[in-house]
């Protein structure tokens, strides 16, 4: 069933928008990014504007194909990467606002019992690891298909998302990792008020684990089981409330950056 955004305004383009001049700060409320990136960010309501989806399947096809080599190109004829997992998927894009480039994209899969979750194939305890914890399959969301266009990532050699410079990196400019960060924002806004998703789970490489950990965004190690799912990666996850608890005290600046609404809500 489409679920959309009725009337909370961060399903329109400009609400969740991060606007910055060449040279300034990217600002959202008390929160300012030290780069200068000009950012729409949104989620896709369902069957909306099938150039955005064509741009994001286009994005997954170059970095995940091309790119990455983690996909077979021969596989998309169409130069557009899907799978049957984006019939139950919300998704989420992140474009540069001068010329309306999508350059960032994500999608949270929900649990459906005709395919489980993208990782399930490739850790078959998935969902008797989450049993355990009780995460809720109704309302848990596998963090899937996050990739940003290689003209903003640092370096290509910094593989899917770029962050093992911006992990390391003295550039002050490039000290938060702004693509990444707006869409676990929109993300998240979108999971708690909108979506009724209380839990994440996601397969992290060691580097963006660290990075996200870095700046307050915390999900806890599932499983010590490494599984090969496009390069080494392990199971994480955490409760909504739980990752807002642990920016509160890590990153409150952070935390109210990716708690805050748009200030037509």
């Amino acid at each position: 069933m489409p679920q959309n955004f009725g009337s909370n305004p961060c399903s329109n383009l400009p609400a969740c928008t991060t606007p910055s001049g060449p040279g300034q700060q990217s600002r959202t409320g008390s929160f300012a990014f030290p780069g200068s990136l000009i950012l729409h960010t949104k989620r896709l309501a369902k069957g909306e504007n099938q150039e955005n989806y064509t741009s994001l399947y286009r994005l997954r096809y170059q970095v995940y194909c091309h790119e990455t080599h983690f996909l077979n190109p021969e596989n998309y004829p169409d130069g557009l990467e899907r799978d049957e997992f984006d019939g139950v998927s919300e998704h989420f894009l992140t474009a540069n606002a001068i010329n309306d480039e999508i350059i960032g994209t994500v999608r949270l899969v929900r649990w459906s019992p005709q395919l489980s979750f993208p990782t399930a194939a490739f850790y078959t305890s998935l969902l008797e690891q989450l049993d355990r914890l009780h995460f809720p399959l109704a309302s848990t969301a596998e963090i899937s298909r996050l990739c940003i266009s290689k003209q903003f990532r640092r370096r290509a050699m910094d593989g899917l998302l770029g962050v093992e410079s911006n992990a390391v990196s003295s550039d002050q400019r490039r000290r938060y990792p702004e693509v990444i960060l707006e869409l676990f924002k929109i993300m998240h806004l979108a999971s708690k008020y909108d979506l009724g998703i209380t839990h994440w789970i996601a397969t992290f490489e060691n580097s963006l684990y660290r990075l996200l950990e870095r700046y307050g965004v915390h999900l806890a190690l599932l499983s010590s089981d490494e599984i090969d799912y496009y390069g080494k990666v392990k199971i994480f996850g955490a409760s909504i409330r739980q990752m807002e608890e642990a920016l509160k005290v890590r990153r409150p600046e952070l935390y109210a950056f990716f708690c805050e609404q748009p200030e037509n809500a």
